[in-house]
């Protein structure tokens, strides 16, 4: 079908025009022409500018106006997207075109490209003011040409992100705390130049244009390096945003065609974790090219010192990525008991076959063995085996035990569930630094859970390494108190789904 043929799009489409778009429209290219006011009254002399050339001048005007465009098209977008989405979810009008003959990826497209048109229609006239910007200050136009590409693929990506956040979040607030998040991201991941949300938001790619990579520590110093191969910024970034868009549109594709279905197959999560481990742990490879802890460079944005800080970073980093795959992938225990009562099976192996601990184990082998690329020159040498077996033994431990803490509290608490996780994940990685600091003993700080991982790899010639194994003994001691609740817990909901036979049928069984 026609994306003007999808009927969801026309109504977004006459929505959007009912509600109004002129006045949005003259806003942007009122602010627009500001900008461009600015450089002709610097290049006629009028005002007088502290810019080297008309190409400084040009990039500073064409820069502002980009920025504009950023904020409306993949921010202001995304939160407009999963606005309406949740107001249909609310009113019925959701339910109601997921019971039309419209494919899922038509119901789907139709939010997509209809609810953010009034942002569409600023950010084109954001496009056009800044094309003349670049063409008057006579700077390149691939420099308008390669900015507007990763805007769109951005704002694309964030699109998709707002559908699937508008059909899952019970809480309108949602994409909003996201929007909030990913703006405050930005100068945190401009001060540690490799880390990969530089490249997909695409902080990177916008500043290489804008040839900001003449300093050493500039962040958008030279061309990324994955495994060692040089690769051009833009090219990366788009390759990394179209990877995570094949991922999030079968997501959402998914949700809308089987709302009780989590989004993501398990196999899908495995293989989204593992593109986004490897592109980051590959981004850093060079900094020591598998010889961890021992430094190979420095350059590129960073000093010694700054070395051994990325890494315990991108530790954290895959926990947190994990944990949310985990979620997303768990089904909830009445799903399986419902399956056990059609199939009259109460025994452990349906619990276990369908749980999150599987993809748990999957999850932190994968991460390990993609960690491991940074050891494989030296982990027969020196204190390096000992680091990788604290840091994959941290992953180990983390994952069974969020895994193990998410399915009892929801088979304890049920639709309190998440605070009670909420609640163990503070007393297990945040009240030890807490407690640390109130007892001024760092040793206290030792036992979160974030902790033995992280100080490993951020001080690898330490001695402590064999009390940062204890530690992960000590974090083990978790999982298995958790597995026992687990499996008593599972044999109680199970329980239920067994039936019950009168005793005549049973002395006949």
């Amino acid at each position: 079908m026609n994306l003007f043929q999808n009927p969801v799009f026309v109504t977004q489409k006459r929505l959007v025009h009912r509600a109004g778009v002129m006045v949005a429209i003259l806003f942007s290219a009122l602010v627009g022409l500001c900008f461009l006011s600015g450089l002709i009254a610097y290049m006629t002399g009028v005002s007088d500018f502290h810019f080297i050339s008309n190409q400084d001048a040009g990039k500073v005007f064409y820069g502002w106006t980009l920025g504009l465009e950023i904020l409306l098209l993949p921010i202001m977008g995304m939160g407009r997207i999963s606005r309406v989405l949740n107001d249909d979810r609310k009113s019925g009008i959701w339910e109601s075109n997921r019971l039309t003959p419209l494919k899922p990826s038509e119901l789907v497209t139709g939010y997509w490209f209809g609810s953010p048109l009034r942002e569409f229609y600023m950010g084109a006239v954001l496009a056009i003011v800044g094309l003349v910007i670049v063409l008057l200050a006579g700077l390149p136009i691939t420099l308008w040409l390669g900015t507007q590409v990763l805007v769109l693929s951005t704002t694309l990506l964030f699109g998709l992100l707002g559908v699937l956040v508008g059909a899952t979040a019970q809480q309108q607030g949602v994409g909003a705390v996201m929007i909030i998040g990913l703006v405050f991201a930005i100068p945190f991941s401009l001060s540690i130049p490799r880390l990969l949300i530089n490249f997909l938001l695409p902080v990177n790619g916008l500043g290489s244009l804008f040839g900001f990579g003449g300093e050493p520590q500039s962040p958008f110093a030279g061309a990324p390096m994955l495994y060692g191969v040089a690769i051009p910024p833009i090219i990366f970034t788009l390759t990394l945003q179209f990877i995570v868009a094949v991922f999030l549109w079968r997501a959402v594709k998914r949700k809308v065609a089987t709302p009780f279905q989590p989004p993501l197959l398990r196999w899908e999560a495995l293989a989204f974790f593992g593109v986004q481990m490897i592109a980051q742990h590959g981004l850093i490879w060079d900094l020591w090219r598998a010889n961890f802890p021992a430094r190979a460079v420095t350059g590129a944005g960073f000093s010694g010192e700054d070395q051994m800080d990325i890494l315990p970073m991108v530790q954290i980093a895959s926990m947190v990525l994990g944990i949310a795959l985990i979620a997303i992938i768990s089904p909830l225990p009445e799903r399986v008991r419902l399956e056990a009562l059609r199939t009259g099976s109460g025994s452990l192996r349906l619990a276990f076959s369908r749980s999150a601990l599987t993809p748990a184990l999957l999850f932190a082998a994968l991460g390990g063995l993609i960690l491991l690329t940074q050891f494989l020159h030296s982990i027969t040498s020196g204190s390096s085996a000992k680091i990788y077996l604290v840091a994959f033994g941290n992953l180990l431990n983390f994952f069974l035990i969020y895994a193990l803490l998410l399915e009892c509290c929801r088979l304890w608490f049920r639709r309190r569930a998440a605070g009670f996780v909420a609640l163990g994940l503070f007393i297990l990685c945040i009240l030890p630094f807490i407690l640390a600091g109130v007892f001024s003993n760092e040793t206290i700080g030792h036992f979160s859970l974030l902790s033995p991982g992280a100080l490993a790899l951020s001080e690898p010639n330490s001695d402590d390494l064999n009390y940062l194994l204890f530690i992960d003994f000590a974090h083990l001691g978790v999982v298995v108190a958790l597995f026992i609740g687990w499996v008593l817990a599972w044999k109680r909901l199970l329980a239920q789904a067994t039936p019950v036979l009168p005793p005549v049928l049973t002395q006949v069984a």
